[in-house]
């Protein structure tokens, strides 16, 4: 509103004028007082502007990226008013039991801030020791069950092409590997990266011994694991669980260039969801876990596995919102080309990152895990014929001195 800045440049000139006359500051801190009261009266009459929004007096601007502004600026001098707030306490209580000024309580203020430190951090450290103490015993036994393999490191002595009796679905796998390795070239011709792929087929048939194939052959690290060794004594060890490994993926992904998850019997993690506990397959609810927050963890974090990051975002929103808080432009020209004043929208990394399941029982799997973009994949492992039998006896006779 055009009323608010004419009403912020009033009081911006009489705050000059008190501050050059009657405090007589000098021209420069005159300036800068007036710049301040300028802010502080903007701030207040934008949190007044919101107020009358939020209580429906007046109707919201009809740009989104004005009332983006509006918000950003209401949120910041939200903040603004809670920190008055707390050096209001601050110098209240000093003044109350101590008699000391304003500016007595604020020369008083590093050592109070001194004096606090050693306190946060010996509380931080009882935290993190109580942490431990309750969650460290569960969180080395969740981490038993997890094999990293970097490239040149897998000892399986198996490679692709020791997978016999399955030729369609080593090539189908093979197929999915070349476009992982392609990476960033495959999706800059207009290609989606496979998220998920699941391997179904009865015990026995080379599920797990081509991710070992998988392991010694490729040139990307892979993380060998089961579903059960997800699960853990306490409602959210599963969860943390999924989070650790996936975060462990993303690191190894950033290094190499892509990685590999590898689930063995998935059934065991990705069972379907039932009941009000959120227990699956007759799981018990409750304290002692048994509930689904491993399942739920794992979707979500494959949905959002290439967002930018919870720190970076919470960075360029905490930029953008003290800009647009200080009331400085988004935009300025300079000789006829425009300069943006705030950080622009976060690329999300692309991790390329495949997680591979391996399971004798899909039809126990939740429909949310099977959909397209996850799991929704499949390679078929059948029971082999009569020629892979020969086939697979060949190549371990290969092997062996025979007469």
């Amino acid at each position: 509103m055009i009323i608010f800045w004419i009403f912020t440049l009033f009081v911006g000139a009489s705050a000059f004028a008190f501050a050059l006359i009657a405090l007589q500051l000098g021209l420069a801190w005159s300036l800068v007082y007036a710049i301040v009261a300028m802010l502080v009266c903007r701030g207040v009459l934008t949190l007044l502007k919101r107020w009358l929004i939020l209580s429906e007096r007046i109707a919201p601007e009809n740009d989104p990226d004005e009332r983006t502004l509006e918000t950003n600026r209401a949120l910041f001098w939200r903040r603004m008013r809670s920190l008055a707030i707390l050096f209001g306490i601050y110098f209240g209580v000093f003044f109350l039991f101590y008699g000391l000024s304003p500016l007595e309580a604020m020369d008083a203020l590093p050592g109070v801030i001194a004096a606090a430190i050693p306190q946060l951090a010996y509380f931080l450290v009882i935290m993190v020791a109580n942490f431990m103490l309750f969650f460290g015993a569960f969180f080395i036994y969740g981490r038993i069950g997890r094999n990293y393999v970097d490239p040149g490191e897998a000892n399986y002595e198996v490679k692709i092409e020791d997978v016999r009796g399955q030729k369609s679905a080593v090539e189908e796998m093979r197929r999915i590997l070349t476009l992982m390795e392609q990476g960033r070239n495959y999706v800059r011709a207009g290609g989606k990266r496979e998220r998920g792929v699941l391997m179904v087929g009865p015990p026995g048939t080379g599920k797990t011994m081509l991710a070992k194939g998988i392991a010694s052959s490729m040139h990307v690290p892979i993380i060998i694991t089961s579903g059960s060794s997800f699960q853990g004594m306490f409602l959210g060890m599963d969860a943390l669980n999924v989070f650790m490994t996936v975060r462990a993926a993303k690191s190894r992904a950033k290094r190499w260039g892509g990685s590999i998850v590898f689930i063995d019997e998935f059934d065991a993690l990705g069972n379907r969801r039932s009941g009000m506990s959120g227990g699956g397959a007759g799981g018990m609810g409750g304290m002692f876990g048994g509930g689904q927050l491993g399942l739920n963890t794992l979707l979500v974090m494959m949905d959002g596995v290439d967002n930018p990051g919870y720190f970076k975002q919470m960075g360029r929103r905490m930029v953008n919102i003290t800009l647009d808080g200080l009331f400085l432009p988004r935009q300025i020209g300079v000789n006829g080309s425009k300069i943006k004043l705030r950080v622009p929208i976060l690329r999300a990394p692309r991790y390329n990152i495949l997680f591979v399941g391996a399971t004798n029982r899909p039809q126990v799997l939740d429909e949310a895990v099977v959909r397209p973009g996850r799991f929704g994949r499949q390679i078929i492992f059948r029971m082999p014929t009569k020629d892979d039998r020969k086939d697979i006896a060949d190549l371990y006779f290969a092997k062996k001195r025979h007469d």
